[in-house]
């Protein structure tokens, strides 16, 4: 003969086991997506940076231009 009690803790830890490992899956799941996540914004910035430094360089090229046409102009 089986003891209730004893049945009710055997289902009950089955019940806790389940969940924990249906929760450790979750936690791998979002680690993954996290660190494509983070992939993806690393690259985003790289390219940002880029595109500021293009910036930059342009600005400096058309400063440039700008003060040799102001000196033809006076000259």
């Amino acid at each position: 003969m089986s003891d209730p009690v004893a049945d009710r803790i055997a289902r009950a830890l089955k019940r806790i086991e389940v969940a924990a490992a249906a929760q450790t899956q979750v936690r791998a799941r979002l680690e993954t997506r996290n660190a494509r996540l983070r992939a993806r914004i690393e690259s985003a910035l790289v390219d940002l940076d880029a595109l500021i430094v293009r910036e930059r360089e342009l600005e400096a090229q058309l400063a440039g231009d700008d003060a040799d046409t102001a000196e033809e102009e006076q000259g």
